[in-house]
């Protein structure tokens, strides 16, 4: 499946992964208003593919997302208040470009290169996993507006380094795709980092779906909770998946060497 959202953001699905491009490369990807309804019409779109297993986030071009493009944002000031407005789960559109990703309920996985800026910085902070380029320049440039990060970073950076976050949100210093990985923005380093996403994917589509749930769902909560209750959700999920068809599956593959088959 090939599917234009819009002039802004392409959608593919094939062996059970999502590619989300968002494509306007001769602005560096910035987001203008077509690109955020692009954007939040794709995480729509997946929560909505049957047999979806991971999703691909990438831009075309030369960067990933240089952040908003403020001069086509000001063209509809009118639609401003809207970026704002909270729906029923307290989540306004600008938190749900970071957050939304989480309801497709399937690992995400972020190709960056080029420029990570701002807004393209927080949309990438909502993926499970970050590949970087190591030229890639990353930054929160809020700032230089007079304004705060507002994309959901108070959730989606939780798990990272609450310093280098108030560093980079108070400063606006750029920082390198390799500096960034040495400061744990980062999942790993590749000179390929669409390639790269692109095949872990797919090896990430090939495990067991209900393993791959459980380990999300593991790491995900574990630090809200007491390390007494870590361990019971940690043997609660396992117990979930023992002697189940997919861990039989997997089992029967590595056995008889051959790749799984899951359903």
């Amino acid at each position: 499946m090939h599917q234009i959202l819009n002039e802004r953001v392409t959608l593919t699905f094939a062996d059970h992964v999502a590619e989300v491009m968002l494509s306007r490369p001769d602005h560096h990807n910035g987001l203008d208003w077509a690109m955020i309804d692009g954007l939040l019409a794709a995480q729509q779109c997946l929560t909505q593919l049957a047999g979806l297993r991971v999703v691909v986030l990438s831009g075309d071009g030369d960067s990933f997302c240089a952040g908003l493009d403020m001069a086509s944002i000001m063209s509809e000031a009118e639609r401003l208040p809207t970026l704002l407005a909270p729906d029923e789960a307290g989540i306004n559109p600008v938190q749900r470009l970071a957050l939304g990703w989480r309801e497709a309920g399937v690992p995400v996985v972020a190709g960056l290169h080029g420029h990570v800026y701002g807004g393209g910085l927080q949309i990438a902070l909502g993926a499970d996993i970050r590949i970087l380029h190591p030229r890639a320049r990353l930054a929160l440039l809020e700032i230089d507006w007079g304004i705060i990060p507002d994309m959901a970073i108070s959730v989606t950076g939780t798990g990272l380094r609450q310093d280098v976050l108030q560093e980079l949100a108070i400063s606006g210093r750029k920082v390198s795709g390799e500096e960034a990985y040495q400061l744990g923005l980062g999942s790993r380093l590749s000179d390929t980092p669409q390639e790269a996403a692109r095949e872990t994917a797919a090896l990430i589509a090939s495990r067991s779906p209900r393993a791959v749930a459980a380990a999300r769902e593991l790491f995900a909560c574990s630090p809200d909770l007491a390390p007494r209750d870590r361990l019971a959700l940690e043997a609660h999920l396992q117990q979930q998946l023992l002697a189940g068809a997919e861990q039989r599956e997997a089992v029967s593959a590595r056995m008889e060497r051959r790749a799984p088959r899951f359903d």
